[in-house]
């Protein structure tokens, strides 16, 4: 069963959020929330080649819209309001946050 992988802290200050990715597999969803959102803008980010990485691998990424429009960021991957937060908590089988 597939697992959604929670980020929440910002790129530039946890480094070490990203490796967490190392982990995702096919069928797996990442998605960015709170801080973690700038990892998914359009800047560059030391995010931003784990999560090519691991959509190379065929896991799903995406940010949390209200937390990136919170944070003035446009971002550069899908986004998921709060209702579909929740449709992701429901789809997979566990979470890691």
């Amino acid at each position: 069963m597939p697992t959604l992988f929670v980020l929440s802290h910002a790129p530039y200050t946890d480094p070490a959020e990203g490796h967490k990715l190392a982990w995702a597999r096919s069928g797996d969803t990442v998605l960015l929330i709170e801080d973690a959102v700038y990892g998914g803008g359009s800047h560059p980010t030391p995010l931003a080649a784990h999560l090519a990485e691991a959509a190379g691998r065929g896991v799903r990424c995406c940010v949390l819209s209200p937390d990136a429009l919170a944070r003035g960021v446009q971002p550069a991957l899908p986004t998921v309001n709060y209702d579909g937060f929740v449709d992701l908590l429901e789809g997979h089988e566990r979470a890691v946050h």
